[in-house]
């Protein structure tokens, strides 16, 4: 690692188990802030060592409550103030990132904000892992954005849980994330699940169409993030019909619609048999206890603190991308 700016990390509260993973990988300590709140609830920052000259990491997520976004942004102001050499934001989950266009009349573009909000830091650059919408990382200019993917984390595990008579499931038309999951697994096709929806999250069940056979396979549905839930249970129930054997769903991000006891329940309701995500997002262990469908948390710290040390050291990331 280079010394010759030493490297720094903090955290917001509900990054604070990701970036002391990521400080054991790497064998440094996570820096010492204070990250708490006034009376009134505000956010109150204080950076507590010394940073000047320092390549400074702030590790985060941004999903709600909206307090997770503030506290990235002033600790990288006060990191800023602080004349620290470098500022890279790390937000784990880019909250947000799913109202990125105005889909209805006198909309906000949340997206466009909220980064934009981030980019006016004081950072020089954001390191974004399998955003929702990877057009949006243009709203961070003027930083420099690289973006790592979850999948050299979790194909090996998906792999090795697959059978061999198993397909990858798109629950949209836009398969850009299953088609990609298809080829590193080594299938040579894979299918989609169309549908309408009346509501983010509520699916008109007979309105799904699958375009291709899942009859005789284990089905293994990819997306991004999982909210409620809902989109996945729904076509899970739709692969059963059309005779599928066992039915997996992965997404990176377990946002969990803010309640993931309630999300737990409704996969224990389904035709799921396992549910795969990541920690980008914490969650209490306690809450993802489930009486029948299996919850698998796949640890993301080691991706990150490779992340981390390769832009310290100025090296490419294209080798943690496969």
């Amino acid at each position: 690692m280079n010394h010759d700016r030493p490297i720094k990390i903090f955290t917001g509260v509900a990054g604070q188990a990701m970036g002391e993973a990521v400080c054991k990988r790497l064998g440094i300590k996570l820096g010492e802030a204070q990250v708490a709140r006034f009376n009134d609830g505000e956010v109150r920052v204080q950076i507590l060592e010394n940073v000047r000259d320092t390549d400074v990491f702030i590790i985060n997520p941004t999903n709600p409550p909206a307090e997770n976004i503030l506290e990235m942004v002033l600790l990288a102001e006060a990191a800023h103030d602080s004349s620290a050499g470098r500022i890279t934001l790390v937000p784990t989950y880019l909250g947000y990132n799913r109202q990125d266009r105005k889909d209805r009349p006198r909309v906000a573009t949340s997206a466009r904000v909220i980064i934009d909000f981030l980019a006016h830091s004081g950072a020089d650059r954001a390191l974004l892992f399998d955003v929702h919408s990877e057009p949006t990382a243009g709203f961070f200019h003027p930083l420099m954005v690289d973006h790592l993917y979850s999948s050299s984390v979790t194909v090996p595990y998906l792999k090795n849980i697959l059978s061999e008579s198993s397909i990858v499931a798109s629950p949209d038309k836009n398969a850009v994330r299953a088609e990609a999951y298809a080829r590193r697994l080594g299938h040579e096709d894979f299918v989609v699940f169309s549908k309408s929806r009346s509501a983010p999250g509520q699916v008109k069940r007979e309105s799904i169409k699958i375009i291709g056979s899942v009859e005789g396979k284990d089905v293994l549905f990819v997306d991004d993030i999982i909210d409620s839930g809902g989109t996945m249970i729904a076509d899970a129930e739709a692969a059963k019909e059309a005779g599928a054997k066992k039915i997996f769903c992965y997404a990176t991000h377990a946002v969990f619609a803010s309640n993931p006891r309630k999300v737990i329940e409704a996969f224990d309701d389904s035709a799921v048999d396992e549910v795969i995500v990541t920690d980008s997002i914490p969650h209490d262990p306690e809450l993802l206890k489930s009486k029948r469908v299996k919850i698998t948390v796949l640890p993301l710290a080691e991706l990150v603190a490779q992340g981390i040390e390769r832009l310290h050291e100025g090296k490419s990331l294209s080798e943690l991308i496969r």
